[in-house]
Order: C-alpha cells, then structure tokens, then sequence
C-alpha cells in the first residue's frame, strides 16, 4: 500500500526557494524585471532493475530415499551422453558443469541445443549409486525428474575391508556372499588376480570390497532388484526387450581409487530362487543359460559379457548360476521378450491433479520407474518408446500416485500396461486427495540500500523459487512478474522457501525465508535487502 504522508522533495524546495527569493529579482520602481537564474532541480541515484526474464528451459530433479519418501542429503549428479561425459549442460547462470551436487536433493540445470536425451548418474554415502534417462526431445518449458536411490540398509550387502595386497594380488584368497531372503550373490576372487585401476595400473595398499543384490520380489522392508538397476538397460530397444533375472553389485576400491579391471577373469555366483519361473512359463533346470549385461559407471552405458550365467543344479532352495568377468560394475542377467510397441496413456478420475504435479510410481518384478505428471490424462509412454523403458508385452504392474509428500491419492493393481485399445487409457485411477490442498502468491522483491530509494521495492524476477516441507522432495513455483505460484500446499502444514538468483548477484544480501503454515488466501513476501544493486542517476527527486 502507499505511503500518503507527503515529503518535501530537493525539487519542491528549490521550487520554494525561487518564490520567496522572485521579489529580489524586480525592480518595483521602474517596472525593470530581472529574470532569475534557472533553479539547480539536483540529482539522485536510483535502481536500475537488473533480473531477468522468469527461468525456462530448464531440467529440475528432486533425488528422495525410496523407502521414506526424504531427500537424499548431499547428493551428486554427474551427466553422460551417449556413453561419454556430457559437454552440454550448464548451471542456470550459464557455465558449464559435468557434475552437480546438492545439500537438500533438490537440483536444477540447462542444456545446450540438440540435447534430447541425458543420462544422469546419482551418488550419495550409504546409497547405492542411481540412475535416470532425460528425454529432452518434447518442447516442454521445464523438464521435471524424479530419482529414488536405494539405502544399503535395505539390501543385501556383504562386505570385507582392509585386505592386505601385495603388487596389486590379494595376500589371501577372498570369498564374499551377501545372502538376500531368495537368494544371494557370491564374488571368488583368487591371489593370482591383479587389482587394476580403471587404466589398468596395479592398486595399492589395503582394499575394501561390497557386494550387494536384490530379489525379484522383495520381502517387506526390502528393496527389489528392478530399484537398484541403472536406467538405459533397454535403451534404442523397441522390438525385443531385455527382462532383468537378478542383480549384482560389486564395488572395490583402494583408498580413493576404484579397482575396475582385472589382470584375469572372476567368478561371480548369483543364486535364482527356486520358484523362479522363465518366459515360456517354464521353472529352471540345470544348464539354462541367461545372456549377463554390465553396467559401466563411468560412462553410464551397458554392454553385454562374453560370458553368459549357467545354472547349476539346485542347492538347497537356490539354483546358482555363476559366471566370469574381468571388470566391476552391475551385473544383470537377463531374458530377451517381446517388448511393447504400443502408445501407454493414462486418465485419471475423481479429484483434480494439482498444479504442482503427483508422482506415478509404476512397479513389478522387472520394473520400477517414477514419472512425474502434471495433468489428469495424457500419454506416459509414445508409441514405439515403451521398449526403450523396459516395459514388454505382457507387462503387469501395480500403480501408485502420491504427492511430494508421500500422501496417497490412488492405487491400481495388476495392470495390464500394453494395452492396444484405441478408446481405454492402459492406466485409469480414481484420485482421492488425503489432504486439503491450498495454493499461495509468494510475491519476491529486492531493495537497495545503495540508492537514494532505499525502501522502493522492486519485483524480483528469474529466481528458481523452491519450497518444501521438512525433510520432503521440493517443488517449483512457477513465476508471473515477481510473484510465484505456491500449489498442491497442504493446508495447516509448515513450509520452507528458498530462493536462488539466476543472471543476477546480490552480494551479501540475506536468502534465508522464514518459513511460513499454509492457508487459503494469505499471501506470502519476502524482500532481497541488496547493497550492490545497479543504479541510474536522474535529474529532480525522482519521485
């Protein structure tokens, strides 16, 4: 609201002054009139706006823990294309970055022109590293993503540490098994074997070594072997597709350097439960062979073995199926199936999708993929993409759609996803918000103290607005001209806001938003104190 309390400006006084003083500049007496010289109105500085545009074009990904739904503290993003490191993602200022990391899982970045697909590859400590494929091919404004990494807690992890080595051999034979409820995972590695860093120079000193796995079908509290295998299995596949039949994991490293290859071939041992049933319906027999594809890290690409998995015979309530590397990484083997070629739409029914979007989390023995929506219909997979996503055929899977927050608004179970009826979206669920959901204005604005206006507050535009509950994945507000657009806000709950210039310095300007309880109606400002804001000097008071 203005300020009607009036103030005398440098003008209005030089203006009082030229009255008072016009009597001095006459000559009364003989009518002789002198003019006076023309007033000095002055000078004041004033801001110069000097945000930018509202952010577009841009690639936001929200990285939370599988099993919590929290964000993943300090987490690290490193980009790849085409199975090399990515020369074509900047911050949203503009520099180029390989790798991104973030203290609240939240991340924001561009791409270069001609991008249309991006492998991200996910790290943080106590998680197994996690992956995802971007399509940038659409002509969306901003590209939402959604990662869940998988803690070590939940997995079946075994692992041995400070093993003594001598010119690279381990000084004793090392045999690791991390045993899962069906089944497990085995590494041999013999004294003979030189430990090599990734370009083939021997390691040195003590090692560490992890072996981690999953079942098909994980026991409460577990994670499944389809949420720990990297994105970009099926990647280009459209006819036939790749179904995983287990996962192994193994990590090695000499300090701070990774062992990657190996001076000869290992034995690594997956154990099948035995209730596994192949694609042709059948159960396993001994000499049944699975074609095995590793995953590299460090170019974020996978490449099949020379070596496949053979089954031995049952022991126990396990088959072991073992085969030899002479790298580390993931290890998946796999059947090859008929995949879908077929359009996946999905309608949703009942109440409204907020403007902030649900998350549609999509699972089964062979699948686990999380899709971020923003509208009650629409087309999750084109035609002809679904194999890329791994999804075959006969797909059956169980649906979930929350919030960022976890609340559930709808399920579905087995859902038949290769559906080639032109009139029945493949996925259809009714919505039943948990929550009152209510949306807030939060207006931006900065003022500067450097200027003869210190208290005129100017919108802030082009920030990347984010806002969150504790410990929860964040959102983007989307901006109009300094005021941002808080949605799907959970009445009564307590929120955090954040705010990151883009294309604009605000020195040692104060960031930090109070945080604030939602409610209907009641707008939400925060003003950017700046001492170093761009200025213009103006004649008069500039009022």
């Amino acid at each position: 609201m203005g300020n009607k309390n009036f103030k005398l400006t440098k003008l209005a006084l030089a203006l009082g002054v030229t009255v008072s003083l016009a009597g001095c500049f006459s000559d009364n007496d003989n009518d002789v009139t002198v003019t006076p010289p023309d007033p000095d109105p002055g000078t004041i500085t004033v801001p110069s706006p000097d945000t930018p545009e509202a952010l577009s074009s841009y690639v936001s990904v929200t990285v939370t823990d599988s099993a919590t739904g929290n964000v993943v503290d300090n987490a690290t993003i490193t980009f790849f294309e085409s199975g090399a490191a990515s020369t074509n993602v900047t911050d949203l200022d503009g520099a180029d970055i390989t790798s991104q990391t973030s203290a609240d899982g939240a991340f924001a970045f561009k791409t270069k022109d001609g991008v249309t697909s991006l492998t991200l590859a996910v790290s943080a400590a106590e998680y197994l590293e996690g992956s995802a494929v971007v399509d940038l091919s659409g002509d969306d404004n901003a590209v939402n993503v959604a990662v869940n990494l998988v803690s070590k807690a939940n997995l079946a992890v075994a692992s041995q540490a400070d093993l003594a080595t001598a010119d690279g051999k381990l000084a004793a034979a090392l045999s690791v098994e991390a045993n899962s409820d069906k089944g497990g995972a085995k590494l041999d590695i013999p004294t003979t074997v030189t430990l090599q860093d990734a370009d083939g120079n021997a390691i040195s000193g003590t090692v560490s070594v992890e072996v981690a796995t999953a079942d098909l079908t994980a026991e409460a509290g577990k994670a499944s072997a389809a949420s720990i295998i990297p994105a970009g299995l099926n990647a280009g596949n459209t006819t036939n597709v790749l179904v995983p039949a287990g996962i192994v994991t193994v990590n090695i490293s000499a300090g701070d350097t990774a062992v990657k290859t190996l001076s000869e071939a290992v034995t690594l041992t997956t154990n099948f439960p035995e209730t596994y049933t192949k694609a042709d319906g059948n159960g396993l027999a001994q000499n049944d062979a699975f074609d095995v594809y590793a995953y590299d890290e460090t170019k974020a690409s996978w490449s099949k073995l020379d070596s496949q998995a053979v089954v031995a015979a049952k022991s126990g309530t396990v088959f072991p199926a073992s085969f030899e590397t002479t790298h580390f990484s993931s290890f998946v083997p796999v059947e090859t199936v008929t995949g879908c070629s077929e359009e996946i739409s999905f309608a949703f029914t009942g109440d409204a999708v907020p403007a902030s979007g649900l998350n549609m989390k999509i699972t089964s023995s062979a699948i686990d993929k999380t899709k971020i929506v923003n509208s009650a219909s629409g087309v999750l997979y084109a035609q002809g993409t679904a194999g890329a996503a791994g999804i075959t055929s006969s797909a059956t899977v169980n649906v979930q759609v929350s919030d960022a927050n976890g609340n559930v608004w709808g399920n579905a179970s087995n859902v038949s996803l290769c559906n080639s009826s032109a009139t029945a979206a493949d996925i259809a669920i009714e919505l039943d918000a948990p929550v009152t959901y209510v949306d807030q204005d939060f207006s931006l604005t900065y003022t500067c103290s450097n200027t003869d206006q210190p208290n005129n507050q100017l919108a802030f535009t082009g920030a990347l607005v984010r806002y969150n509950q504790e410990g929860k994945a964040p959102l983007i507000a989307a901006e109009t001209d300094g005021t941002y657009a808080l949605t799907g806000l959970v009445s009564g709950a307590t929120y955090e806001v954040s705010v990151i210039p883009v294309g604009v310095d605000v020195g040692d300007a104060s960031l930090t938003v109070p945080t604030f309880t939602a409610a209907a109606g009641e707008a939400v400002s925060f003003n950017v104190g700046r001492s170093n804001c761009q200025t213009s000097t103006v004649t008069g008071s500039g009022s």
